[in-house]
């Protein structure tokens, strides 16, 4: 495509107003609303490779990540196999969002609520979320509204399943008894900063 001289002198500017690096984005909107980031600093390598481990993605299925960040864990769910299509990534921080669709053009960005995660997925896949991937830092909001997210979850996915919260609390950071789900955690790592721990929950039936 030709473009003219105006539109090469724009993208010239451009290239030199580049988007800042994610960890400094991370840490700038950390800086802004550390109630909602949860850490100073993005996902480890090590945090990715034991989210990786436990991901269910049947072939009809897709992966629903709740708080993308920067994408350290969106990466790590592309890098384990699912296809750009079928994972969506909701992020409701307007900065955070344009940074993953910048970075993530191939997968389902969301600037959304994820209590709304029923309404803004397509509805084919409805039902068929293999896995729910939780980046929110759940300790931090209230029963109630820890409540609608989890209740949302638990909407789009097939009766059973469980899904993946990662966290920097040494234990739970949901109060089961009063959510209703039963929990473990399925491994540590020292190797992030803060050390983080994941868990997987289910519904008490």
């Amino acid at each position: 495509m030709n473009m003219t001289p105006t539109e090469l002198v724009d993208s010239s500017k451009a290239k030199r107003r580049k988007s800042p690096s994610a960890p400094w984005l991370f840490f700038l909107r950390w800086l802004a609303n550390p109630l909602t980031m949860g850490s100073v600093t993005p996902s480890s390598n090590a945090l990715k490779k034991l989210i990786q481990q436990h991901l269910v993605c049947d072939e009809d299925e897709v992966v629903v990540e709740f708080g993308g960040g920067t994408g350290p864990i969106t990466q790590a769910i592309l890098d384990a196999g699912v296809p750009g299509n079928k994972l969506y990534v909701f992020e409701i921080d307007p900065e955070l969002a344009d940074y993953l669709r910048e970075h993530f053009p191939g997968v389902n960005l969301v600037h959304g609520d994820c209590r709304h995660v029923g309404k803004l997925i397509d509805a084919t896949h409805v039902g068929k979320v293999g896995t729910v991937v939780v980046g929110i830092p759940m300790v931090t909001l209230p029963v109630a509204l820890q409540r609608d997210i989890v209740e949302a979850l638990f909407s789009v996915m097939p009766k059973g399943r469980r899904f993946l919260l990662y966290t920097y609390c040494t234990t739970s950071p949901l109060n089961m008894k009063a959510l209703g789900l039963k929990g473990k955690r399925l491994g540590w790592t020292p190797k992030n900063f803060p050390p983080a721990s994941v868990w997987a929950y289910q519904k008490v039936e």
